[in-house]
């Protein structure tokens, strides 16, 4: 599968110019016979939504998912959007089309809210991580903090899952010799996944700035037992180009053997005792 990481800015509050950015970089990746496009968090909205969450959140009717439905008979799309199913009630989604018709809809689980992040205070959160089938692969996805948690990545490692992709807005914070601190949280995250989950780990994060926080891009790709393969550039838009080889997958599951000697029955008898307890 030939995939592209868009690493953009988008426009706080406007959903129609960020669509036509969308719009661009599709057809784009069409002509160059991508398979499968993705794009960071809330790419359709911008992040520091705050009240105009309401006035901007996609409803199942709405005119921008009808419009990238009819370009996912194309081309495989993920976006980052606010998501209204249910008058009233939005969550933080990320939203699959594939064949002219939305696929699967993850919405996020865990949502910050401290510091500068108020997530908590507009969007539901959700309590499932569910894979779906593209393109011959079993794919994942995390939304931003919850890469951070590895019990999530765990649950899609037990439904036997081969691609995991990250689309995040995380902003850069802590400078050090060896970049930005919070940047090395994701590589870490990812590694860990990549070498002992048996997962590809694509990382999507935006550019920009946005009521004076700024977050820096550097989006990556992990193959499955390995490390590092591609980044992104850091601080501007950026295209990550990316082809995933199944018979990595294979190979990293051969080697390390830690899915076929999985318990996770094990995992649930604990849960369950300590949360009795």
């Amino acid at each position: 599968m030939r995939i592209r990481a868009i690493q953009f800015s988008p426009v706080l509050g406007n959903s129609d110019k960020n669509l036509e950015f969308h719009v661009q970089k599709i057809e784009r990746a069409i002509e160059d016979n991508i398979e499968l496009i993705v794009f960071p968090e809330l790419s359709i909205s911008g992040y520091h939504l705050k009240d105009i969450v309401y006035e901007v959140s996609l409803k199942p009717d709405s005119k921008i998912l009808n419009e990238l439905k009819s370009l996912s008979k194309k081309i495989n799309i993920i976006i980052g959007a606010p998501y209204e199913k249910t008058k009233g009630i939005i969550y933080n989604s990320a939203i699959v089309f594939s064949r002219g018709e939305i696929i699967h809809i993850h919405n996020k689980v865990q949502l910050p809210n401290f510091g500068m992040f108020e997530e908590g205070m507009i969007f539901k959160s959700d309590d499932k991580f569910i894979p779906f089938e593209l393109g011959g692969l079993k794919i994942g996805i995390l939304i931003c903090r919850e890469i951070l948690f590895p019990h999530f990545a765990y649950l899609y490692f037990i439904q036997e899952t081969d691609f995991i992709i990250g689309i995040s807005n995380s902003p850069h914070r802590g400078i050090n010799k060896d970049g930005f601190s919070s940047l090395k949280l994701w590589e870490k995250s990812g590694w860990v996944y990549s070498n002992l989950y048996h997962q590809n780990f694509l990382y999507v994060n935006r550019v920009g700035f946005e009521d004076g926080i700024g977050w820096p891009g550097g989006s990556f790709f992990i193959p499955s037992g390995s490390g590092i393969e591609k980044y992104a550039k850091f601080f501007e838009e950026d295209e990550l180009d990316i082809e995933l080889d199944i018979n990595k997958i294979r190979k990293s599951r051969i080697i390390s053997n830690n899915l076929r000697d999985e318990k996770p029955e094990i995992m649930s008898n604990e849960l369950k005792r300590i949360l009795n307890a």
